[in-house]
């Protein structure tokens, strides 16, 4: 029996690496409407892959920032894409119960969802400089916390920004003070015209939150979600998935 339980924990974990080395190797260039899309590229979409691959001298701006308040609960994601007259069209998609949206997760299916919720609306000049000075004044465009570690249950933001031809990867974690010190997010969230109410950050308790300190775990299941932890690096992830 022994061997028996043996053998099945070593096939799961061969199945598991198998299946998040596919996922972390799955990059992001565009569709993410497409729910298999969603469910292939996801870590690559929240690294900010395509914006850093295109990000060169002469790139328009072009911004990510992922609000994850619980993965399996409600994700935002704000996408800004510059214009030629200062201005730009802000994209803000919304996934979660107030939504459109039925979490169909299974072990074989992790990152499975529906559609988001989707709006757009213009920026003129004024309102994009608003928002980089609030950016700016968040800390965004500095250093981003080099070993952080981000649980897929937690509330955090993290942003992909390429301006003037440089990229730029940054993430906060909520409870903390760099957290509260953020101001971009009031904005984005006035600019917001989804209709759908923001879930407000919520602390993991801490016997929940130790999972992001065991970042060799993965689990999955209908009834518990998805558990997954990244780590920030110098500019961007240092481990995509965890497990």
């Amino acid at each position: 029996m022994k061997h028996r339980r043996e053998t099945v924990s070593r096939r799961q974990l061969a199945v598991a690496a198998t299946l998040l080395a596919g996922l972390a190797a799955c990059s992001y260039r565009g569709g993410i409407d497409d729910p298999a899309t969603i469910k292939a590229t996801w870590i690559s979409y929240l690294n900010g892959d395509d914006i850093r691959a295109a990000c060169t001298e002469g790139a328009p701006l072009s911004y990510r920032l992922v609000y994850n308040s619980d993965y399996d609960v409600q994700l935002r994601s704000y996408e800004v894409t510059g214009d030629r007259a200062g201005g730009a069209t802000l994209t803000a998609r919304v996934q979660g119960p107030s939504g459109l949206v039925v979490n169909e997760a299974t072990f074989s299916n992790p990152l499975g969802f529906a559609r988001w919720t989707k709006r757009e609306r213009h920026l003129d000049a004024a309102r994009r400089d608003a928002l980089d000075a609030a950016l700016e004044a968040s800390g965004a465009f500095a250093p981003a916390p080099q070993g952080l570690q981000l649980f897929s249950k937690e509330t955090y933001w993290i942003t992909s920004l390429c301006r003037d031809g440089s990229f730029h990867f940054n993430a906060w974690r909520y409870p903390s003070d760099r957290y509260d010190a953020i101001t971009f997010d009031e904005m984005l969230f006035t600019l917001d015209e989804t209709g759908i109410a923001v879930r407000a950050p919520v602390a993991v308790p801490s016997t929940a939150a130790a999972k992001a300190n065991a970042p060799r775990r993965w689990e999955s299941s209908d009834e518990r979600g998805n558990y997954f932890v990244v780590k920030v690096g110098e500019n961007g992830f240092t481990d995509r998935l965890a497990f």
